[in-house]
């Protein structure tokens, strides 16, 4: 038999891409985590704010026993409030990927209360497995939430941010501390 160096390198293509391939198909993305950002300062807030609250801690635990991967962003939301969570839902790879819009100009207290908050929104919108297009999750808050500006509110949100915000103000007083992080650090 003839060597045929085309056959032999779609041989060894065939080779490499199944054995990086299974390391790829075996990974859990369990292994990151489900509630990120790609800001380091936010990273640190959602790392401080799981530290510090236990109402964060739950919301957390709760979306990573989910199917949601959510990332939580910079940015501006419309209707002139300082946080929000996008209602567009992205399907991947078996997971409902959501977004959250912070201001990171806000104290770092304020947005770990803020960011509890929109998680909140963001386990409203996980519970219900039904809620996958964008269409779907403003039918949804429309009728649960309905409101004259479109800028949809729970109450169920409303009181994770202030459960929130009072368990890290409550931490810091019981470590002596006023601030999480120096002014330096801050955006």
């Amino acid at each position: 038999m003839k060597f045929n160096r085309s056959r032999c390198v779609a041989c060894l293509v065939g080779i490499l891409v199944g054995v990086t391939a299974v390391p790829l198909a075996n990974a859990d993305v369990g292994d990151a985590a489900r509630v990120r950002s790609s800001n380091p300062y936010l990273a640190a807030i959602i790392r401080e704010a799981t530290a510090r609250s236990a109402t964060f801690r739950q919301l957390v635990t709760d979306i990573e026993r989910s199917d949601g991967i959510v990332y939580v962003e910079p940015g501006e939301c419309r209707h002139g409030v300082r946080s929000c969570l996008s209602l567009s839902v992205t399907s991947a790879a078996g997971f409902r990927l959501l977004r959250v819009l912070v201001n990171p100009r806000a104290s770092a207290w304020e947005l770990m209360a803020t960011i509890g908050h929109e998680l909140r929104h963001v386990m409203e919108v996980l519970a219900n497995p039904a809620l996958t297009t964008t269409q779907a999750v403003y039918l949804f808050y429309e009728r649960i939430a309905p409101t004259v500006r479109a800028a949809f509110e729970t109450d169920a949100a409303i009181r994770a941010g202030f459960a929130v915000g009072a368990e890290v103000s409550r931490s810091a007083r019981r470590q002596g501390q006023e601030g999480v992080m120096a002014p330096a650090q801050t955006p």
